[in-house]
């Protein structure tokens, strides 16, 4: 089958699926960049149509693996049609690339119009608006369709593979957005004395504070200046440290940030989707028995039939085909001999007297 047949039918199967996320990311799109729009020659705030397409903004990913990534194999497992549907001129390779291709481009594509605009601050540039970013929303988009794929592959359930796709994608988002995206690279530090604060500069993300020693680096506060009334005097007082310093990551490296995230993200993404081809290459992972590979209900086989030659019981002794014809048929009379008449038995009797 050719790849173009391949695609003409995977629309034909996911076109209801497809039109209604891609209606959903639509409303989104014109959402952010009307609000945008009137924002600059109204300033206004956001209303609520805001907030939500922003939400869909957030979660694209997870709707994408969700409704597209999980029941993309799950539902051939689950309801036996992939004997179908491999078993034809086509692989399961060939088959999943074919979806992929489909799927993969248009989840690229929304993610990449659903990050041009935040619905806040249009094109200036600032940390809050991180996600709103085209390259960011198509990885992230990626992303959340691999897993649902392998999710699908593996629990070869629908319901089950939407489930655990949703949890394992928020899961991955938080660790990205919360605990690796401000580290990405190393941060910027500013040093005050005692008699100055340390600013962050215009835009800038704050990570931390704390005290500078004489090395310029962070020390701990002292346990009784923690349980002092004032703990910055407190350590003033001891010569504990020289003044405070804040860590922050400047305006300029949001960019740069952004395109570290897509490429982890296409990473990931590329590693699961190795993972279902090679699992597909070698059968799924999973052999089915020959009850599961019957579409219909599971027919009992027959039990074969036993000749009799090969019977173990002891062969009754022939019977005879005479006497077996004898007893079938009725007895045949016996002859019964007829008296003599009178005469001649009277005759016979007179004779014998005169021979005598």
């Amino acid at each position: 089958m050719k790849l173009n047949s391949l695609i003409w039918l995977t629309w034909r199967q996911h076109r209801w699926p497809i039109i209604w996320l891609g209606l959903i990311a639509v409303f989104a799109i014109l959402s952010l960049w009307s609000i945008e729009a009137l924002d600059f020659y109204m300033n206004t705030s956001m209303p609520i149509a805001g907030f939500y397409a922003l939400m869909v903004q957030t979660g694209f990913g997870a709707l994408v693996g969700a409704f597209w990534g999980a029941p993309l194999i799950a539902r051939e497992l689950e309801e036996r049609t992939y004997f179908v549907a491999w078993g034809q001129d086509v692989t399961p390779v060939q088959w999943l690339r074919g979806k992929l291709i489909v799927f993969g481009g248009l989840a690229v594509l929304l993610g990449a119009l659903i990050g041009n605009g935040d619905g806040f601050t249009g094109s200036v540039r600032t940390w809050n608006s991180f996600e709103a970013n085209s390259l960011l929303q198509a990885g992230y988009a990626a992303l959340g369709l691999a897993i649902g794929v392998l999710i699908g592959l593996l629990s070869r359930n629908v319901v089950t593979a939407i489930a655990v796709t949703i949890v394992l994608f928020v899961v991955v988002r938080v660790v990205l957005a919360v605990w690796m995206r401000p580290f990405y690279w190393l941060p910027a530090r500013v040093i005050a004395s005692w008699e100055e604060t340390p600013v962050v500069p215009d835009r800038g993300l704050e990570l931390g504070h704390g005290y500078a020693g004489s090395d310029l680096q962070p020390v701990p506060a002292r346990g009784d200046c923690m349980m002092a009334v004032n703990e910055t005097s407190c350590m003033r007082r001891a010569n504990a440290a020289i003044g405070t310093y804040v860590d922050y990551q400047p305006i300029e490296r949001v960019v740069w940030f952004q395109i570290a995230e897509f490429m982890l993200c296409a990473l990931i993404a590329a590693g699961l989707l190795a993972v279902v081809f090679r699992l597909m290459r070698n059968g799924g992972g999973w052999k089915p028995s020959r009850a599961h590979r019957r579409l219909g209900p599971p027919v009992p086989e027959p039990t074969p039939d036993i000749p009799a030659a090969e019977t173990t019981a002891t062969p009754e002794p022939d019977a005879d085909p005479v006497a077996e014809t004898g007893e079938a048929s009725d007895p045949a009379p016996e002859p019964v001999s007829e008296p003599a008449p009178d005469d001649q038995a009277t005759s016979g009797t007179a004779t014998a007297k005169t021979e005598g």
